[in-house]
Parts: C-alpha cells; structure tokens; sequence
C-alpha cells in the first residue's frame, strides 16, 4: 500500500517564514517611517518659509508707503514722520492704510517694529495718529526667537546712519513756545533715501533688507 504524502508546513519553515515577514513589516514601516518624518520636516521648512515672506511682504508694505507726517505720542510730544534708534526701533507714518468696513478714520496709520522681551520682532500700530494717554497699540508677531536686529538710515550723502533723523536727539524736538505756551509745529525731517534692515535668527543666519522710502531726494 503507497504512502501517504505529507501536506502542510513543517516548524521549521513556519519559523522561517514567520522571520521573512517580520523583516519585510520592519522594512516597510521604516520606510513608511521616513517618508512622514521627512513629509513633516518639508511642511515645517515651507511654514517657515512662509511667515518669512510674510514677514517680509509686510515690512515692504508699511516702508514703501511712508507719508512725512509726524505725530504727537501720548505724551503729547512731537515726533517726526521717521523715527529710528538701536534702543527703540523703527516708528513711522504710512499711507494706504485700508478701510474695508467705512470707519470714520484716516487712511494714515503709525507703525512701529521692535523686539519685545520674548525676542520677537513685534509689529505694532495704533488707530489713531495723534495719540491719548489710553492710546494702546494693536501688536502682531512676525518673526520668533530673533538674537539680532539693527536698523540703519541711508543719508542724503549716501552714508549708513544707525538712527533717524540723524541732527534731532532724542527729546530735542520742542513741542511748546516757551514764551507764550503755544503749541508749535512739529519739525520735519527730510527722509531717508533708504532704510536697512539686519536680523539673524537660528533658521535663517544673517539677512539683510533694503526698502526703497518714497519721497526722499534720490
């Protein structure tokens, strides 16, 4: 009487092809694996990317609108239309300022960029020019974790100044006759022909920005 032959899988080969699958699923999950951690690395390089030309995109924005307009702060002192110094940052009157709704407001806003205590470059404007005592700005981030930033002035003589205006120190532009008590005209400046920007940050090393100012004598 023949035999009969054996069907099925023997231990062994069960092991072995229990091993080959293992190895196959590790395989796939890493490569799986890979593929997410480097889809995530691109989004948030490209995320990066964006508020960067945001940032950017905004500064030209405000710049290049640039109107010679001072302003009394809400000490009812006088500034000039352009205000800059390594302590302070960069403060100034700009045009264009969009009204979608109709407010019975001007279409000039005061804007100022600056670092605030988290080393964040800070956006700020206020709705009003001539400001009150209770005059609070609207601030927006635009960049984060900022370890430098300068701001420079190009003169008429085509020379780099780190403040603006360059012959107004600070507190010397008078508000008040001290004769009669009356309230003067601000003193303008001419503006600059150029304003420079120079901010590092981890992601990005050094950069540096040249706006155009619109008005200045080139």
């Amino acid at each position: 009487m023949a035999s009969r032959q054996q069907a099925g899988f023997t231990l062994i080969e069960l092991l072995i092809a229990i091993a080959v699958f293992v190895v196959m699923a590790a395989m796939a999950y890493g490569g799986l694996s890979s593929v997410i951690s480097t889809r995530e690395t691109v989004t948030a390089a490209l995320e990066r990317s964006k508020t960067l030309q945001m940032a950017v995109w905004r500064m030209r924005q405000d710049i290049e609108q640039i109107v010679d307009r001072p302003v009394r702060d809400s000490f009812g002192d006088s500034q000039p239309a352009i205000t800059g110094s390594p302590d302070l940052g960069l403060q100034f009157t700009r045009n264009g300022w969009r009204n979608p709704l109709g407010d019975i407001r001007s279409s000039l806003q005061r804007v100022a960029y600056r670092i605030d205590e988290d080393d964040n470059l800070v956006r700020a404007y206020w709705r009003v020019l001539d400001q009150a005592q209770d005059s609070a700005p609207v601030e927006s981030t635009l960049l984060e974790d900022v370890s430098d930033l300068e701001w420079r002035f190009l003169d008429g003589d085509r020379e780099w100044r780190d403040r603006w205006p360059v012959d107004a120190a600070p507190g010397a532009i008078p508000t008040v006759d001290p004769t009669t008590g009356a309230a003067q005209q601000a003193q303008r400046y001419a503006p600059p022909l150029a304003i420079e920007l120079r901010v590092t940050t981890p992601e990005w090393g050094d950069l540096r920005l040249v706006f155009m100012v619109p008005g200045a004598e080139k």
